[in-house]
């Protein structure tokens, strides 16, 4: 059963998903020669794949499974309402403000979806920032393939991540990144598949409050301006200079004003869409040449650290969605630690600004 409950105190989410503590650690415990479930040959060790790359082909490059060890919980003939799984006790009704606003303190949903991991390579040692053009497009586009797939099994959400170093969450070394696709949950507590072209923006209540607040506010900003938040902000940091590490014209790279640690690292391809899903090839080929050097230029200044990439996208579904938000990568290296002043607000503490490190990482890729 994994369920997400809701903190009465801040309306924040935090999901109970117990059997990921059976997941393997390469930092406890370093896998023995041979036994990495993504490498070679192990290939019985993962759940059925849903896609390869080459399809059919004996020698892959990239393959794509479910998670064995999902943040989610899955829906099928034994759970029809999505549950998360039998036996889930009742939840009270919310209030009409959503999760945010209801006092219940036993407040809680079924959090469900699909949970996939992405092995990049099928070298054990590789890594992405080492990857030609051509390998990282053929990933890219193997992430954008599921994403479509997942888009048109009614997922409301759609969050591509790469955790890196055990720092930053990796429990195993071979390359890999996941996917994680939400269902819409609903207030009376069971989860369900997103209506399509929805355009209640009530929905939001029903995603966790990072993806709604994120949503929110893109769609605030054009509804004031006319104008895509993510435009508004690229030419913003065009006119500023200082925090642009790279502008090749097809992919934009900065370190955003409010960056929340040292050296968040933002790459804004130059085409239209919301989600990988809509990405272009031209977009992907553009970010394929680019997100090495990016990677290679904060191995180089941070020497090589843990972080968490994320590729953050709007609502799946939403015909207009392509007007008001830009789907996006940002890197988050893992260099700080979490302390009481920010459990206590919220805030995040930077003791590095954007101004004085972009400079750093633009002088690292100048060569690259």
């Amino acid at each position: 059963m994994v369920e997400a409950r809701i903190d009465s105190e801040t309306g924040g989410w935090s999901v109970m998903a117990p059997r990921r503590a059976a997941r393997p650690d390469d930092g406890r415990a370093p896998a023995a020669p041979g036994s990495c479930p993504f490498c070679p040959g192990n290939e019985g060790m993962t759940p059925p794949e849903v896609l390869r790359v080459p399809a059919g082909a004996r020698d892959w490059r990239v393959r794509v499974v479910p998670n064995l060890y999902a943040a989610t919980g899955e829906r099928g003939p034994t759970d029809p309402a999505g549950t998360g799984g039998p036996g889930l006790p009742g939840r009270p009704e919310p209030s009409p403000g959503g999760p945010a606003s209801s006092p219940e303190p036993d407040l809680a949903m079924p959090f469900t979806g699909r949970h996939e991991v992405v092995i990049e390579s099928a070298q054990h040692d590789w890594d992405l920032r080492r990857g030609d053009p051509d390998q990282v497009a053929e990933i890219l586009s193997a992430m954008r393939e599921r994403c479509r797939a997942l888009a048109d099994g009614g997922a409301a959400a759609i969050t591509v991540f790469r955790n890196y170093g055990a720092r930053a969450g990796a429990s195993l070394a071979h390359p890999h990144s996941q996917i994680v696709a939400l269902d819409l949950a609903d207030g009376a507590g069971s989860a369900r598949l997103a209506p399509r072209h929805d355009p209640d923006e009530s929905r939001d209540h029903w995603l966790p409050p990072g993806l709604a607040d994120r949503w929110r506010r893109a769609r605030e900003h054009h509804e004031r301006t006319g104008e895509c938040l993510h435009d508004t902000l690229a030419a913003a940091e065009r006119r500023a200079g200082d925090r642009v590490v790279l502008d090749d014209g097809g992919v934009l790279v900065f370190q955003p004003r409010a960056a929340s640690v040292p050296h968040q690292t933002t790459l804004l391809p130059a085409g239209r869409g919301a989600g990988l899903a809509e990405a272009s090839d031209r977009d992907l080929t553009a970010l394929a040449a680019t997100l090495p050097r990016v990677l290679s230029g904060l191995a180089a200044v941070l020497d090589d650290p843990a972080y968490n990439l994320v590729v953050h996208a709007g609502p799946v579904g939403d015909p207009t969605g392509h007007r008001w938000y830009r789907w996006h990568l940002t890197i988050y290296p893992r260099l700080t630690t979490v302390g009481g002043l920010e459990f206590a607000t919220g805030v995040s503490v930077n003791p590095s600004p954007p101004e004085s490190t972009a400079p750093v990482l633009r002088q690292a890729i100048a060569g690259r």
